[in-house]
């Protein structure tokens, strides 16, 4: 029997004749000998109180003799539900990795997306303007290509929306690109997954989803494209 067990036996009823295991816990543990002794006292003392208190007892003093015997009990199993508390976070720390894993996660959605349209990376003819312009009207934004080039454009189902799914060429080679108008995310999501490096960052209206391949640092690639995708008036829903 251990200290924890011990206690709760203890606390339960202070009173009554301790078990063979639990005498000889007791005999040989003078912490445990040492509470069941103040748990006693306190239990005489509460019995004491109870008997003076008349029919007429105001509620304020029966709170407070119950209180008494509350604070008892969260005494005696203190131990026990340190323990409990414990394994409770422990249960909850291994769903939440479980629940949360990447293929529940919006990057993981990203992630199958673009696989699934492999000849993307593959492009190097530069989209006509007006076809990309037209896509990305759609979704009501806009996208500055001065320094980088379009060379696929699609408006593509996820999530229950057409967004747009781009591949500009870039510095580093070429990078895809989806905005996500109807997916908001609270703050910037960096993830690795299947040979891809990707960031998805808050947008005025929705995220935006970058993806390279490799592990190439793309924080650049991001803060250029948060420059250059401009949201407008969204007039197709």
């Amino acid at each position: 029997m251990n200290h924890s067990e011990a206690r709760l036996l203890i606390g339960a009823d202070p009173n009554s004749v301790p078990s063979p295991e639990l005498a000889e816990h007791l005999a040989s543990c003078p912490e445990c000998a040492q509470f069941q002794r103040e748990t006693l006292v306190l239990d005489a003392n509460i019995r004491r109180v109870l008997e003076q208190a008349s029919p007429s007892a105001s509620p304020t003093s029966v709170t407070s003799i119950m209180g008494a015997r509350m604070a008892r009990r969260r005494k005696t199993d203190s131990a026990w539900r340190g323990w409990a508390l414990a394994a409770s976070v422990a249960i909850v720390s291994v769903l939440a990795v479980w629940v949360l894993r990447p293929i529940d996660t919006l990057a993981h959605d990203v992630v199958v997306h673009v696989e699934g349209e492999p000849m993307s990376w593959s492009s190097r003819q530069q989209v006509p303007p007006g076809a990309a312009s037209e896509i990305l009207a759609k979704a009501g934004v806009a996208l500055d290509t001065s320094s980088d080039k379009v060379v696929y454009a699609q408006s593509c189902p996820f999530r229950g929306h057409k967004v747009p799914h781009l591949v500009v060429t870039t510095s580093r080679g070429p990078v895809t690109v989806l905005v996500l108008r109807y997916e908001t995310v609270k703050k910037r999501v960096s993830f690795h997954e299947n040979g891809m490096t990707g960031v998805i960052t808050p947008a005025p209206h929705g995220s935006i989803a970058v993806l390279a391949k490799g592990d190439d640092n793309i924080d650049a690639v991001v803060a250029q494209m948060q420059q250059d995708v401009r949201w407008l008036p969204l007039n197709v829903p």
